[in-house]
Parts: structure tokens; C-alpha cells; sequence
């Protein structure tokens, strides 16, 4: 430190000086001063913490010992199976049980099918052929209404026209 920037009293000065030389014993006339003056304490105390102090070593197998010893402290509790009866465990079971066959028929009533019934194509409906192109003009369908002969004609038209209202009598 220096004492040139700091322009200390003789009386701290010389307190300073010999806690700078032993902080733990600074001796009797140090002691008397720092018990008025509240920074030559306070600079004891900073001295006092900046010393090192030797590593405080742990004995020979204490951290291998120390679950151990935690464990013990603790208070014993008896395990789950001794506890629960074996009317418990059966009951346990048995909703379980319940639990997943409820679950089992609630998703097999509500299965969509895979295969529907459908009703046989009547063979009387014109044959419309898709056409592979999407864009394609319906010329073919055209091409089979002008192959009918006059007969099956009439009876396509007779099969299109709405049925005449029959009026209550």
C-alpha cells in the first residue's frame, strides 16, 4: 500500500503497520486503537480475509460412507407389496382389466366397414365411357345415341320422359 497518497494520522499509521506485519496479533497498542477507530478494524478484518488458511481434508472414506449415513437418518418406510393386501391387488386388476376390454369393444363398435354393399347396376343405363384425357369433348357419347336403332330409341326416350301424374280418383 501506498502511504504516500494516503495521509493517515500517526496513530493509524502505526496500527496500520502492524497489522501489515501480523494480523491475527498486532499487539496491545494496535488492539486499544482499533477499538476507537472503526477503519483500522475494518482493515484488519479484509487482512484477516485475504490470509489463506489450509484446506480443511475430509477423512479417509467419508464421502464413500455418506449415502450411508443419510439413509440411516432417514426414516424406514415398508415397501408398497406389504402394505396392499392381496384383495387390493385382485381388485387393481380386475378395473384394469375392465378398463381395457370397455376400450377394446368401444373402438371395434365404431369401425367404419371395409367393404359396402352396393346394388347391382341395372343393365338398361347407357354405357358412358370415361375418357383418358380430362380435357376431352364428349363426342363419344353422341357417337353411341347416334348407333341406337329407331326401336331402341323410343325406348330410351320412353325410359327419360317422368312418368305421366296419376290423379286420385
Amino acid at each position: 500500500m501506498n502511504l504516500e497518497l494516503l495521509p493517515l494520522p500517526e496513530p493509524c499509521a502505526t496500527t496500520l503497520a502492524a497489522v501489515q506485519a501480523d494480523p491475527l496479533e498486532p499487539g496491545a497498542e494496535a488492539e486499544r486503537h482499533m477499538k476507537i477507530c472503526r477503519a483500522c478494524a475494518e482493515t484488519r478484518v479484509f487482512y484477516l480475509a485475504q490470509e489463506e488458511s489450509p484446506e480443511v481434508l475430509a477423512p479417509a472414506g467419508y464421502f464413500d460412507q455418506l449415502p450411508g449415513r443419510v439413509l440411516r437418518k432417514l426414516p424406514a418406510r415398508t415397501a408398497l407389496h406389504h402394505r396392499m393386501g392381496p384383495l387390493a391387488w385382485a381388485s387393481a386388476a380386475a378395473v384394469l382389466m375392465a378398463v381395457g376390454v370397455g376400450a377394446f369393444l368401444a373402438g371395434r363398435a365404431n369401425r367404419t366397414p371395409y367393404v359396402e354393399a352396393t346394388l347391382p347396376r341395372p343393365a338398361e343405363t347407357l354405357e358412358i365411357s370415361i375418357p383418358d384425357t380430362p380435357f376431352h369433348d364428349r363426342e363419344e357419347e353422341a357417337a353411341q345415341l347416334q348407333t341406337l336403332s329407331p326401336d331402341e330409341m323410343k325406348a330410351l326416350l320412353k325410359r327419360l320422359d317422368p312418368p305421366a301424374p296419376t290423379s286420385p280418383r
